[in-house]
């Protein structure tokens, strides 16, 4: 005879992630990979970028035809402040954010919207204080170049615009039921 003390402990069923979740966590890995990677090398690399010639240095310096101060020419002081904001406090709460999805918690929802708010935003300043400028760190002011300028920011405003969206919706709809 079997106790119930030498039965194993019932496994806690989880619900299954909705298609909403998978697409938060992968914007989520996403956001982190680049973060750790790309955006990690500019906060370190910010001052001297110009001088290097690796990849990413590369990478950055053709995106300096859109706005210089990533290629380590102009004003750099904002972009370093916008993405060390990003590396290093933005990344540890994406981390919780991916915690409070896949075990569901209920602060879950207010900080998706200010993660998402914080970072649509911070996009949007980055844009409007270049476009309020006239563009002073690009060097010509052509189409392809402003297509560099606006094209690789795009994922980070649409994904949070998004996110926060998603997470207003569920706020409001749990406010409604209660």
């Amino acid at each position: 005879m079997r106790l119930l003390a030498d039965s194993p402990p019932t496994p806690v069923r989880r619900p299954a992630l909705g298609p909403g979740d998978r697409l938060v966590l992968g914007f989520l890995a996403f956001s982190l990979t680049v973060a750790l990677s790309l955006e990690l090398y500019f906060v370190l690399h910010f001052q001297d970028m110009h001088e290097r010639h690796d990849l990413f240095a590369r990478g950055f310096q053709l995106y300096g035809a859109g706005d210089r101060t990533y290629s380590g020419q102009g004003d750099i002081y904002l972009p370093f402040a916008l993405e060390t904001i990003n590396v290093f406090l933005v990344q540890i709460l994406n981390c919780a954010l991916g915690y409070a999805i896949v075990r569901p918690r209920a602060w879950r929802h207010p900080l998706q919207l200010a993660i998402g708010s914080y970072l649509s935003g911070s996009v949007v300043i980055y844009f409007w204080h270049a476009h309020a400028a006239g563009y002073p760190d690009m060097p010509e002011h052509r189409f392809w170049n402003y297509v560099l300028f606006y094209t690789p920011n795009l994922p980070w405003l649409v994904g949070n615009l998004w996110m926060s969206a998603a997470s207003f919706g569920a706020l409001v709809r749990a406010v409604k039921k209660n």
